[in-house]
């Protein structure tokens, strides 16, 4: 079956100073780190969470749905951005942060067998600056097996 095609976050000319990347079957982590900067992504298939690694916070600038958000983000808030949903970001210093896609069909179909509902009633709305202590527990489970990967060494089946 034919992947459906997936635009890569443009990053207007700035170079990342590192981008670590481990796919799944129904998942994809990547571990970004930027200069500050400003990008864009748009997702047809995945829905996107990003979560901040910053030491420091970072002053963020960001617009999704049609609304805008400008704060500080601190290690641990995290950004929701559902499939389809342009997202752009501007953030004023040295960005560290994870990204995780998952499948909207994968998520569609966890819905539909655990809420016993029809997923087409169902919506991921965008969050801008959230926090979940279970979510980001495995972030960084996953942060570590995305640098064990790089390391030669892998915890979990990859989608090959």
């Amino acid at each position: 079956m034919k992947n459906p095609a997936i635009q890569q976050p443009e990053t207007n000319g700035l170079s990342q100073k590192s981008r670590q990347t481990q796919s799944w079957e129904n998942i994809r982590v990547q571990h970004f780190q930027h200069p500050a900067g400003e990008g864009n992504c748009h997702y047809n298939e995945e829905h996107t969470l990003s979560i901040s690694l910053a030491p420091r916070p970072v002053r963020l600038l960001q617009i999704q749905a049609g609304k805008t958000y400008t704060g500080l983000y601190k290690k641990g808030d995290m950004s929701i951005t559902p499939a389809k949903t342009p997202f752009f970001a501007r953030w004023d210093s040295d960005d560290n942060y994870l990204q995780i896609r998952l499948k909207s069909q994968f998520i569609q179909s966890v819905a539909s067998q655990t809420l016993e509902q029809n997923p087409d009633r169902l919506e991921l709305l965008p969050e801008f600056r959230t926090r979940n202590p279970q979510i980001e527990a495995i972030a960084i489970m996953l942060l570590t097996e995305l640098q064990q990967e790089s390391n030669g060494s892998t915890l979990y089946q990859k989608n090959g």
